[in-house]
């Protein structure tokens, strides 16, 4: 049967909208569940990522360092991890560059095991990091200063994710930790003491999206395409409250209704909808991380974070479709 040039058209629309036949394996890491991997796992779930040609595979790595490890021995494709995991990693020889955030501000409490309430009960005491360099050990630091303290006058350690660092806590084997949404509010219901609140508006990129420079170079459409399929997750979870709110249930589990809620919403004000990183959050952090030590590869925004592929998103409209779909502004 003749088909005309129209016909053609219409076939090759359908094929386009289908997205690619096939879905090349994705390696990404997280450091540990937190409510900042919402818009990998709905979009996973959503079948968003293999519309795009991206059969994905979430792995934990338990720490960002060395998450970024593997991105740059090829083992992961992309670390999911904050700006301060880069900026430690770049500055002892490794070359990634964050694309893009999922959030702009920190968002942690800095919590004390039982019977440690205040500097005096936790100096010369273990502090828990998920690993040195990543964000919770920066945000460590951050805490230990306000109570007056510093990293000498405590012993930091490396202990993994979020819930790994919450149960070591109840189990007094460390004695304080940063913790974020929403094992800071299961902490809270657990009773565990508080002792320095950095769930606040500071500038910091918390959470980004890295790859090494090299992958970006010889894949940069197939970095969009995962950026595309992020955002869109991002746009489903603010459009679907309930979809999201059953999603992080599932993936935290034994989590009450009031919890679920009180992360879904810590969400919602802090991501930001054009996954777009805050110059104004990089300048803070190369400002303050070399008082804590950390030995910066340089000054230059340019040399940790590549904003050039999410700008181009925007060009091409790509934002602008997705609140047009979802009905999200």
């Amino acid at each position: 049967m003749k088909r005309t040039r129209k016909a053609w058209a219409v076939l090759a629309f359908a094929a386009l909208m289908a997205g690619p036949a096939f879905a090349a394996p994705f390696k990404l890491g997280i450091t540990a569940p937190t409510v900042n991997m919402l818009p990998l796992w709905i979009a996973r779930d959503a079948g968003v990522f293999k519309a795009r040609g991206l059969d994905i595979d979430i792995v934990v790595t338990d720490g960002g360092s060395r998450g970024l490890a593997d991105v740059g021995a090829g083992r992961l494709q992309e670390m999911t991890v904050g700006l301060s995991s880069v900026l430690d990693a770049n500055g002892k020889g490794g070359d990634y560059r964050l694309v893009a955030s999922g959030a702009n501000t920190l968002s942690l409490g800095f919590f004390g095991a039982k019977g440690v309430t205040d500097a005096a009960h936790l100096k010369g005491k273990k502090v828990g990091v998920s690993t040195f360099g990543s964000e919770s050990d920066t945000a460590a630091a951050f805490a230990l200063k306000r109570l007056g303290l510093s990293r000498g006058d405590v012993t930091m350690v490396e202990a993994a994710g979020t819930e790994k660092r919450l149960e070591a806590l109840k189990s007094g084997a460390i004695a304080a930790s940063a913790l974020n949404a929403p094992v800071n509010f299961m902490a809270e219901r657990a009773g565990m003491p508080k002792l320095v609140d950095l769930a606040n508006d500071v500038p910091w990129i918390f959470t980004g999206m890295v790859f090494s420079r090299d992958y970006i170079a010889a894949n940069r459409e197939t970095v969009k395409n995962f950026l595309r399929a992020y955002a869109e997750g991002v746009y489903i979870a603010l459009s679907d409250e309930a979809r999201a709110k059953a999603t992080l249930a599932r993936e935290f589990r034994n989590l009450d209704a009031a919890i679920v809620q009180a992360t879904y919403d810590d969400f919602k004000i802090r991501v930001p909808r054009d996954a777009a990183p805050s110059r104004e959050g990089a300048e803070n952090m190369i400002r303050e991380l070399p008082a804590q030590g950390a030995r910066l590869k340089s000054a230059n925004i340019a040399d940790y974070i590549d904003t050039s592929l999410i700008e181009e998103l925007k060009r091409e409209g790509f934002f602008d479709a997705m609140k047009t779909k979802y009905g999200v502004r």
